[in-house]
């Protein structure tokens, strides 16, 4: 049931609803105001305000000239000073309750005079009193612009929470971030009557319009901090801190307009101070908590930022002088724009959008910030401690600032955003070193894969089927998918700098550059390699036509059988070599294996000789290059040849032993058995020792005794 009613569609019917109903109640305690058509700003004297304009058709129109400076209003009390409502009272300000009676008691003498049925008497600068009668009610027509405007802008703050919770609705921190958005637009509203009043609002209108303000922030502030406990990881288990925020606030407005007891807690502008250190708490926990996660990490700098950076511009130039009785900085006006860049900068943190983009600003942003507080306070200290003249005391304390500041900033900027290890331009060289001895596509790919391990250290790397065009980010820069130099899959890429950090468009474009001089590297190395293997095969085929012809025609007219014999070899081996040099791709070994044993099979067949042939291990796994396949090729006939033709053996046996890195293999014989110490090194024997060393493996020649005497040479061949 819940489910069905807390639709997006509901949920933004109701806001809207809420907000028509906000709007027009703000717009209703307006009109009960008395009206003038005087709008004052100000003045330059103390206890002045100066008539910046006068609407036409009002009670003012023709009474007073634009520019009048006014002192006050005549009562029956005396003069009383006027002043904007803003100015006068900052809301929310006064330190105790008493105070905020006797501003009470002051804005009903102010309605008792503008409602007066002889008229309001205006006394100017000059001691010239001015009598006009205000209309009971203001017109619509009458509210300024600054209520419209202020009114649609903060119209962003309760639309963001229904858009964030809309997105996710299941999440806590979006729930929490609406509720904010309903709260803090109660505040506005307040806030905003107060900025579109004349010079006061009638008592009961101002205790109504402040006991909302109050409820708005007393609840809207809170949530700021509940919502950096619930994000981007939760710190609490269930809903009992929020019951508990809520159940505090609550306690705190009703004693705001019950006046129970006074406590330093119960005007907004020494909460603010409590809520910024508590917000500071939270991210700290949650700093810890999102350590080797970096989309949580980039989230909360999102979220900390957001809050921490309007936060702190409200506590320097408004909350603070408040709190020392002074007049603020800036108006209330800022202060609701500051209060809503927070709220989207948490809807941005929540939703978690493009959060590659965040450590490249957050901490410059936070650097500013700390620049401007440190003159501030600066300035404040070398004003208080030497009286100085304001000028003066600018002067010195952005000479303080700068020696302080900077090198305090560069080393940050060094320390705690993460940079890359090494720039593109460093990183060049060694990557075309790299790709310099490849000489197939194979190599190139593995080439390509090592730079990448390089250049990002990332947590994995993962091959993927899908082809892809151009380098994508994806799940907020956790992951970097990247084409291959064929662009026949592509790879994925987790967790940047051991998921210390999150991916960039600057490493997509780094690595689109890096792509393209790869495969302009693999292209004309191919394209050499093309030019090689035509040279090779014209080269080939001259061989075989010219000495490959003589060689078969010796086989056929050569009369001893001997020399026939090696003139065969010899045509096999230019056969071989003519066929593996023109292969470019590696060879499997269980072929080739079938291949050598149908060759010596009919070798031993012609010399009437038996053979056992025997293999152990898994040939499959092993793929040769044609070199190697060649060198073995040639090993395992002079091996066969020496024995047939010198031990003139009656049974000849083959063994080939593989593991994951080396093939070895035993060639035994029963025929005439000698002791391989006496032998003499001849061609055969030689050419065996020459090749097996040019492979990096070794040979044994042994005499064995079981299952009879025989001899055996070991072959061993590394395959890696």
């Amino acid at each position: 049931m819940n489910k069905a009613i807390l639709t997006p569609a509901n949920v933004l019917l109701a806001v809207l609803l809420f907000v028509a109903f906000a709007q027009m109640t703000a717009v209703y305690l307006l009109m009960q105001t008395p009206w003038t058509g005087i709008n004052a700003v100000v003045g330059t004297l103390p206890d002045t305000v100066v008539v910046e304009s006068i609407d036409a058709d009002s009670p003012a129109a023709g009474k007073l000239p634009v520019g009048t400076v006014l002192t006050g209003v005549q009562t029956a009390q005396g003069l009383l000073k006027l002043a904007p409502l803003l100015y006068d009272f900052p809301p929310l300000s006064p330190a105790t309750f008493a105070q905020l009676d006797v501003f009470y008691q002051r804005q009903a003498t102010l309605h008792r005079a503008f409602t007066d049925p002889a008229g309001v008497t205006f006394v100017t600068v000059t001691g010239k009193n001015v009598t006009l009668t205000p209309l009971l009610y203001t017109p619509l027509s009458a509210l300024p612009l600054t209520f419209w405007l202020l009114s649609l802008i903060n119209l962003i703050s309760p639309l963001v929470g229904v858009l964030v919770w809309t997105y996710r609705p299941n999440q806590q921190a979006s729930a929490l971030l609406l509720m904010h958005g309903l709260f803090y637009y109660v505040f506005v509203m307040g806030g905003v009557c107060v900025v579109a009043s004349e010079f006061y609002l009638p008592p009961e209108i101002l205790q109504q319009v402040l006991l909302l303000q109050v409820a708005g922030i007393g609840i809207a502030a809170p949530l700021m901090v509940l919502i950096l406990c619930y994000a981007p990881s939760p710190l609490v288990r269930g809903n009992w801190l929020l019951w508990l925020t809520l159940g505090g606030s609550a306690l705190t407005i009703v004693n705001y307009h019950y006046h129970w007891f006074e406590s330093p807690g119960h005007m907004y502008y020494s909460q603010h101070p409590l809520i910024y250190v508590g917000a500071s708490i939270a991210i700290i926990l949650q700093w810890r908590r999102t350590r080797q996660q970096p989309v949580e990490r980039a989230a909360l700098l999102v979220l900390a930022t957001s809050f921490m950076l309007p936060s702190t511009l409200i506590v320097a130039i408004h909350v603070i002088p408040i709190l020392f009785g002074k007049l603020p900085l800036v108006g209330n006006t800022i202060i609701l724009m500051l209060f809503l860049l927070i709220a989207v900068g948490l809807a941005v943190g929540i939703l978690r959008y493009r959060l590659f983009d965040i450590e490249f600003w957050w901490l410059k942003s936070l650097l500013w910030l700390l620049g401007g507080c440190l003159v501030a306070a600066i300035d404040l200290s070398v004003t208080a401690l030497f009286q100085l003249s304001d000028s003066y005391a600018l002067g010195i304390s952005v000479i303080i600032a700068g020696f302080l500041y900077f090198p305090l900033r560069q080393w940050l900027l060094g320390k705690v955003i993460p940079a890359e290890k090494q720039n593109l331009q460093d990183f060049l060289p060694a990557f075309s070193s790299s790709l310099s001895d490849a000489v197939s596509q194979d190599t190139f790919e593995q080439r390509w894969l090592e730079s990448l391990q390089q250049r990002f250290h990332p947590l994995h790397l993962e091959p993927l089927p899908e082809t892809i065009t151009h380098t994508q980010l994806s799940d907020n820069g956790l992951h970097l998918q990247i084409p291959s130099l064929d662009n026949t899959r592509s790879y994925r890429l987790s967790g940047k700098q051991r998921a210390a950090r999150l991916f960039h468009k600057t490493d997509v474009k780094n690595t689109e550059s890096l792509l393209t001089v790869a495969r302009m590297a693999s292209n004309a190395s191919e394209m050499r390699q093309q030019a090689i293997m035509e040279e090779r095969r014209r080269i080939m085929h001259d061989l075989h036509d010219s000495l490959g012809s003589k060689l078969l025609t010796l086989t056929h007219q050569l009369p001893d059988p001997n020399h026939k014999e090696s003139a065969k070899q010899a045509l096999m081996t230019l056969r071989d070599t003519i066929r593996l040099s023109l292969k470019t791709t590696p060879l499997r070994l269980e072929d080739h294996l079938a291949d050598w044993r149908a060759e010596i099979a009919e070798r031993a067949d012609a010399a009437g000789v038996t053979l056992h042939w025997q293999q152990t291990g898994d040939a499959s796994i092993h793929a040769l290059t044609p070199k190697l396949v060649l060198e073995i090729t040639q090993l395992l006939r002079e091996t066969v040849s020496n024995a047939l033709k010198h031990a003139a053996p009656a049974q000849l046996s083959l063994r080939f032993q593989m593991d994951a890195s080396t093939l070895q293999i035993l060639v035994g014989n029963d025929g005439r058995v000698s002791d391989p110490a006496t032998w003499k090194a001849g061609t055969g024997l030689g050419s065996i020792q020459t090749r097996i060393a040019r492979l990096g493996g070794d040979v044994r020649f042994e005499l064995r005794d079981k299952p009879k005497l025989h001899n055996r040479v070991v072959l061993r061949i590394p395959l890696i």
